[in-house]
């Protein structure tokens, strides 16, 4: 039998059943039920002024002012009558590490010629090894994608076992941009890598085919990473790199194909070809890391109906932000998150608090208050992977991220809805309120991968993330002008401050995902995955 962490009288408590002893239990009507609490401005300005505060440092994973912030949540969680749903209590601790890569460790050679670190190669700090060597013959697998629903397998033809891979970062065109934004991670890549067997991995951002290009990497290279072992799908191979365009082009000089006409390839949406490089590559690495936990916090309304109340519905948002983020003479220092995700963890609470007043939802529902979400996802991806006993069954997620509550917005935007049937329940929840959802407004942004419901759909839970849209009725604001104004400004930056924030829009904002978890909550119908989705067949 399952163990589950809250009580089990509690929940038949709230189902309507007395437990008179260990075989006998006896049903009786529950008294009826007030409507749920509407959630005030009041409430949600006063859990962001608190979690925004410059007391809380930026609430950075790893520091005084995450903790101080977890502890501020699981106070609000008390206080609401959740019950806990972590390891210990309301805790569930995601084991972290922060890594650097060893600069005189850092090898890579192409027929026994040595490449220039940080010129020509990049190697990635490993998760796993303190040190390690991987060499072979070079198999190129043109994207390195395996997808077969989407006529995709890179590795079909050439062996990869033992070898080196390498691929070229981006995807074909003509995929959705959630589809494409999933596939072109350098995670996802070293999966499919690692599943044939490589020995190593080397991604060729190359320079005009993709966002991140080999330049931006290396920039960023020597900047210490953080990661956990759930969110490093790859952890298990000996190496992986980024080369520039000038190490590809000597990689496959002896190659059937140059890489300039590969390059041009990619450039007119041609399909890729995969092929033996006819280069032997030698890679080496060094990691320095140092271990610690920070918490994921989790309180958990208990269902009420007795054949549903096994089936979880996961409320998410993160609480860490990116703490002290200027140098020590600049006037402000602190970036303080109020929208990113003060706002997102504030509507989370009063949701909960909102709900527990109301008439006991069917399915139970889980709060959780995510770690690390800005270091890569990481809280989000421990939790998804290895779930505490009152989220073993979990079938929905909806995520609350920095809703832009900067302005008057007339529609909203809802990451997932085309792929299961949450989307429905939010169309009609959004259109209840008179508002509209409209599609991805930026896919070069790849948004949908970008926060902690994809950790979700990685484990294969349906899963809904809104966000504030780009209509307003405010002229300077409609059209993007309001969001764009934000992300291009005071997003990860001093000036994300409570004062900025249009509580008012939060609490309309927090109304419209209320009657979304309502709806999942209390629906006949478990949620499914569409069946023409890609990610119901991956």
């Amino acid at each position: 039998m399952r163990s589950i962490l809250f009580s089990a009288v509690g929940a038949l408590a709230l189902s309507g059943c007395v437990i008179v002893d260990a075989n006998t239990r006896v049903t009786v009507e529950p008294e009826p039920a007030e409507a749920p609490a509407a959630i005030t401005a009041s409430a949600i300005e006063a859990h962001i002024r608190f979690l925004s505060d410059d007391e809380m440092e930026g609430r950075a994973a790893g520091e005084r002012g995450y903790e101080l912030a977890a502890n501020y949540v699981e106070a609000q969680y008390r206080q609401i009558g959740l019950l806990p749903g972590g390891e210990i209590g309301f805790r569930a601790g995601v084991p972290l590490q922060t890594m650097s890569s060893v600069p005189e460790m850092a090898a890579f050679s192409i027929n026994g010629e040595a490449m220039t670190p940080g010129e020509h190669f990049v190697v990635a700090a490993s998760s796993v090894h303190d040190e390690s060597t991987a060499a072979g013959e070079a198999v190129f697998a043109g994207y390195g994608l395996t997808a077969p629903a989407l006529g995709l397998d890179a590795y079909e033809g050439i062996d990869a076992a033992g070898k080196i891979v390498v691929v070229l970062a981006g995807t074909p065109e003509g995929l959705p941009s959630d589809v494409a934004a999933h596939l072109n991670s350098s995670r996802t890549k070293a999966t499919f890598a690692a599943d044939a067997g490589a020995e190593g991995l080397v991604i060729i951002a190359a320079e005009g085919l993709t966002r991140w290009t080999y330049s931006r990497i290396a920039a960023m290279a020597p900047s210490p990473s953080m990661t956990t072992a759930a969110a490093d799908s790859g952890a298990g191979m000996a190496v992986r790199a980024f080369i520039s365009d000038e190490a590809a082009a000597q990689l496959f000089a002896e190659a059937p194909q140059s890489f300039e006409s590969v390059v041009e390839a990619a450039r007119r949406g041609d399909a890729l070809d995969s092929f033996d490089l006819n280069a032997e590559v030698s890679l080496a690495q060094g990691t320095t890391r140092e271990s610690f936990i920070d918490d994921n916090v989790v309180g958990v309304l208990p269902g009420s109906d007795p054949a549903l109340a096994d089936e979880v519905v996961v409320i998410t948002a993160h609480l860490d932000h990116i703490g002290v983020c200027r140098l020590e003479d600049a006037e402000d220092r602190i970036c303080n998150g109020a929208l990113d995700n003060a706002s997102g963890t504030s509507i989370m609470i009063e949701t909960a608090r909102a709900l527990s007043q109301g008439p006991a939802p069917r399915r139970s529902i889980a709060f959780v208050a995510l770690a690390a979400e800005e270091r890569g996802l990481l809280g989000s991806a421990h939790i998804a992977q290895n779930p505490p006993a009152a989220m073993a069954n979990m079938v929905a997620n909806v995520n609350l991220d920095m809703p832009v509550i900067r302005y008057r917005f007339n529609d909203l935007v809802a990451f997932g809805a085309e792929h299961s049937s949450l989307g429905p329940i939010a169309e009609t929840a959004v259109a209840s309120r008179g508002l509209s959802l409209t599609p991805d407004p930026l896919p070069e942004q790849a948004l949908f991968v970008r926060s902690d419901h994809y950790e979700f759909v990685r484990e294969g839970v349906p899963s809904l993330f809104l966000m504030t849209g780009f209509s307003s009725p405010d002229a300077e604001d409609d059209e993007g002008q309001g969001f764009l104004r934000f992300l291009g400004g005071d997003y990860h930056a001093p000036g994300d401050e409570a004062d900025q924030v249009l509580f008012e829009e939060g609490a309309k904002f927090a109304d419209l995902n209320l009657a979304i978890i309502r709806t999942i909550a209390d629906a006949d119908a478990t949620p499914q995955w569409n069946a023409d989705s890609f990610f119901a067949q991956n």
